[in-house]
């Protein structure tokens, strides 16, 4: 029992070498995004994490952009933070997490579930789209619909959904009626990974349907995957990352996408989405 939870396997260093490991046996690693990781929590300072994941990419060329962590619900803090992220190159955006789930709490990620109709944390997300920043949005499946009517708020933003909007098994429909209602929006582009993160990660059949889904509803040109890692070696139970991507790989292949388009799905469109 740790403070860490289902994370404590994980909760240790993890390198951009490490990273490009543990993706060698599927691909050669080209580019990555670091997504925060609540550096913040344990020493109250947000610019540390940034801070500390630029000296990582000054030093090794990894992480090629950073999505960080601003106290948008308090909009005059967060003012400043943005600002001071900024003097860091591979700065892209932020990420306030936002999952909430009425009845299962171990989906929730924060302190409530009212955040995207907030007065306070409205203000803190337009602060990103003055600033021409990305938010990375993450929900749970029972908040898409929400999400559809917040990112309609911020036309100019772009908004990447994390983990296509956790999944569930056993609800693909609802949260396929919810994802097509968020992709809507032209500004929100979809990222897929860590598929069946609270059910020990999706099998190959179950992979196929939700990334056909997910490419289906947003287009190509909007959507990438993302590893997850280091979260997938503790959510996924089937097997080692490159069996994860193989999956993906899997997956878009047999939705009858070309070379090209498979390629913008697992390179190009992230490239260009987080100007990398």
């Amino acid at each position: 029992d740790t403070p860490y939870g289902r994370f404590a396997p994980v909760a240790k260093p993890y390198t951009p070498e490490m990273h490009t490991a543990d993706l060698k046996p599927f691909a050669r690693l080209n580019k990555s995004v670091y997504v925060q990781a609540n550096m913040h929590a344990s020493t109250g300072m947000p610019i540390a994490e940034t801070a500390y994941m630029q000296a990582l990419a000054d030093a090794t060329g990894r992480p090629d952009g950073i999505i960080a962590w601003a106290p948008l619900d308090k909009p005059d803090e967060a003012g400043p933070v943005l600002d001071a992220h900024m003097k860091f190159k591979n700065f892209r955006g932020v990420r306030f997490m936002l999952d909430w789930h009425p009845t299962r709490p171990e989906l929730c990620q924060c302190e409530h579930g009212k955040y995207m109709s907030d007065k306070h944390f409205l203000k803190g997300v337009a602060l990103l789209e003055a600033r021409d920043l990305i938010f990375d949005l993450q929900v749970c499946a029972v908040q898409l619909e929400e999400a559809a009517k917040f990112a309609a708020r911020f036309p100019r933003l772009q908004m990447v959904l994390n983990h296509a909007g956790f999944p569930l098994r056993g609800e693909f429909e609802s949260w396929k009626a919810g994802l097509a209602k968020l992709a809507e929006q032209p500004n929100v582009a979809c990222k897929i990974g860590g598929l069946g993160a609270y059910d020990g990660g999706f099998d190959l059949e179950e992979t196929r349907q939700h990334v056909a889904a997910c490419i289906e509803i947003f287009g190509v040109e909007r959507c990438m995957f993302s590893s997850n890692l280091p979260v997938d070696i503790v959510d996924f139970k089937l097997g080692k990352p490159e069996l994860r991507w193989s999956m993906y790989h899997t997956a878009a292949k047999d939705a009858g996408h070309t070379q090209a388009q498979v390629t913008a799905l697992f390179h190009d469109n992230t490239v260009r989405i987080y100007k990398l």
